[in-house]
């Protein structure tokens, strides 16, 4: 598995979970979680 890194070369600590509410629903959005604790959405 290789490493992630964002825009200042911090590497990616793990993938954590959000609620946001789209279309009037709670969904459970993917974050990457970086080690400067910067947050990037996961786009799929």
């Amino acid at each position: 598995m290789s490493m992630r890194y964002n825009e200042n070369n911090s590497p990616r600590v793990k993938v954590v979970y959000s609620q946001m509410k789209v279309n009037g629903k709670i969904e459970l959005v993917p974050l990457e979680l970086y080690a400067d604790g910067s947050l990037k959405r996961i786009e799929v």
